[in-house]
């Protein structure tokens, strides 16, 4: 995410439900800021579905409900969207096909999608929130889940926290945070979380902390941090950035963290024995509890 993506679309997934309406709004904020075009994605199962779940319509009559239910939702977006930003280009598109297929597809050419997180049970096969995990595991691009933030702070920008190890998906993470961040003026937190304490025996109640080694195994994590800060700092050279270390385990350390931010952004897998497989456990935690809008970067 990049200045050389800025010519791929932000695309976002039309519902009609509340979180899609916010994911939209989210989405404008950013192509708009980030010179990318918008384009609304509106997808419609396979006709299968609904005969399948005892719908009397013929096959043809059903296509043109179908299609014309998805203008309807499609239209409510673009109607949210233009009160903040009435002159911003917007791409419209009616797919036949299955949500996760028709995403992952457009992945592959996209700069971001960005989808709501909003789950209807009752109708869970019609609305993106009960695909999303699917969306992002298949996608070929980062994916923004988008949440009403929790947050109470007013004023100031809320930051973008970004949490790191030393992976090349969390590299990746990294430099994805500066650019939103620069994109929607928010300052940048880049959290470091590892537990330290099992390394020197704390916890365990057996034996004296080994406070020494403590002390060295933080400065040596605080020196990496900066390794990897130090590139981004030339370029987006204007970031404002704070650092924080803590003995934390990630998933818990950033769900805390995601109370005061406006957005946590992640790899989509770290340091795991699954790291080839699917998506990671910290980031797949944070979608389903994080207090924010949550940014899987692959």
């Amino acid at each position: 995410m990049n200045a050389a993506a800025s010519s791929a679309p932000v695309i976002v997934g039309i519902d009609g439900s509340e979180g899609a309406l916010g994911a939209a709004r989210w989405a404008a904020d950013f192509a708009a800021r980030s010179g990318s075009p918008l384009q609304l994605l509106h997808a419609i199962p396979r006709l299968e579905w609904y005969f399948a779940n005892a719908m009397v319509f013929s096959p043809e009559s059903l296509a043109e409900e179908l299609a014309a239910d998805g203008n309807n939702k499609l239209d409510d977006a673009e109607s949210a969207i233009r009160e903040q930003h009435p002159g911003l280009t917007i791409d419209r598109r009616i797919v036949n096909e299955s949500v996760p297929s028709v995403f992952a597809e457009t992945s592959e050419t996209a700069r971001l999608i960005v989808v709501g997180s909003h789950w209807h049970s009752a109708t869970s096969d019609l609305i993106l929130g009960g695909h999303v995990i699917r969306i992002v595991n298949n996608a070929k691009c980062p994916v923004l889940v988008w949440r009403e933030s929790e947050a109470t702070r007013t004023g100031k920008p809320l930051p973008v926290v970004v949490g790191i190890d030393e992976s090349e998906n969390s590299i990746r993470a990294l430099r994805a945070a500066f650019s939103v961040a620069t994109a929607l003026g928010a300052p940048v937190t880049v959290a470091h979380m590892w537990e330290t304490g099992a390394a020197v025996g704390l916890g365990y109640g057996e034996g004296p902390v080994d406070w020494n080694l403590m002390n060295l195994l933080k400065a040596d994590q605080e020196t990496k941090m900066d390794e990897l800060l130090a590139p981004l700092r030339k370029e987006f050279p204007g970031a404002h950035i704070h650092k924080v270390y803590t003995d934390s385990g990630p998933a818990k350390g950033l769900k805390e963290m995601s109370r005061e931010a406006q957005l946590v952004v992640v790899g989509s897998r770290g340091h795991g024995k699954l790291t080839g497989a699917v998506l990671g456990s910290v980031s797949q935690s944070l979608i389903h509890h994080a207090e924010c809008s949550v940014l899987v970067v692959r």
